[in-house]
């Protein structure tokens, strides 16, 4: 029993090399076209699998003492360096991945802030476009509508219905209200506090228009939602390489309809060179969505 237990030790170190060996080797094939792995791992794998075989007992005794130390020795420093330069590269490889994560969050915050914006373009202009200084213009132009209203509706008058109030002319716009206030004997700033305060019958319901950035891009706003600011000047440029978006925009029929499409990708991904990526985009020229292909 011990010597099979010494037998069994003369393998450790065999054992050891030639099961690193088979994991790099494993984990190198594991890659792909999206996801390569460095080469060092390749050669390292393959240097430990033979180092492995180098040292065992039966290979060793085929060299004199002195040449098989000599071998096993320049086999072990071999094995060193590459599994440094193996830890070295993956060292890099898990910056690399760090880096590229971050820039790709960037990306993909940037295309749903454009998609927001195309799709409320879309709502008011019947289409998409394709045309980035169309899109940041518009987007500061007041044109979205908010309804404005001051005091509370009674059930002592009509039984609270809007409709009763502006039958007797209670209902105000907001430029109204000084002419009225003069008529009354008093200044615009007390009828507008006795509406506030509903110690008049007097109420003021109008159209105010507000811009897409006021709604969404202040830095308010996306402060309130947790989003990274946004800057208009930047917003059709990718933060992957510094250029600008792609943005294709079409119809296609659905129902017997002709139904506007658009398609907006990064014109360079991010990545290693000579490695295949997918860019990151959202829409589509062939279905009426706007889906992002990331995850």
């Amino acid at each position: 029993m011990e010597d099979l237990g010494k037998t069994l030790g003369k393998y450790v170190i065999t054992v050891i090399l030639v099961a690193f060996g088979i994991i790099f080797l494993i984990k190198f094939l594991s890659g792909n076209e999206l996801e390569s792995q460095p080469t060092y791992m390749l050669v390292a794998s393959l240097v430990l699998i033979a180092a492995g075989v180098i040292v065992a007992p039966p290979v060793l005794e085929r060299f004199s003492g002195k040449a098989g130390k000599i071998l096993a020795g320049v086999g072990l420093l071999l094995v060193a360096y590459l599994g440094y330069s193996v830890w070295y590269t993956v060292d890099e490889e898990i910056a690399f991945q760090e880096k590229k994560k971050a820039i790709d969050a960037k990306v993909v915050q940037r295309l749903k802030d454009i998609r927001s914006a195309e799709e409320a373009y879309l709502e008011y202009n019947g289409k998409f476009t394709d045309n980035f200084d169309t899109l940041v213009a518009w987007v500061q132009e007041p044109v979205i509508p908010i309804r404005f209203k001051m005091g509370t509706f009674h059930d002592s008058i009509g039984g609270g219905a809007e409709s009763a109030y502006r039958d007797l002319g209670l209902i105000l716009k907001r430029d109204e209200v000084d002419s009225v206030a003069l008529s009354l004997g008093m200044s615009p700033d007390e009828l507008r506090e006795q509406i506030g305060s509903d110690q008049t019958a007097y109420k003021v319901i109008d159209t105010l228009y507000t811009s897409f950035y006021d709604e969404n891009f202040t830095p308010e706003v996306r402060k309130s939602k947790k989003l990274p600011p946004v800057s208009l000047d930047s917003l059709p440029i990718s933060p992957s390489e510094g250029k600008q978006f792609l943005v294709t925009t079409g119809t296609v029929e659905q129902s017997g309809l002709d139904k506007p499409t658009i398609l907006v990708m990064d014109p360079t991904p991010f990545d290693r060179e000579k490695v295949k990526k997918d860019t990151l985009r959202f829409g589509s020229l062939t279905e009426p969505i706007t889906d992002g292909n990331w995850k």
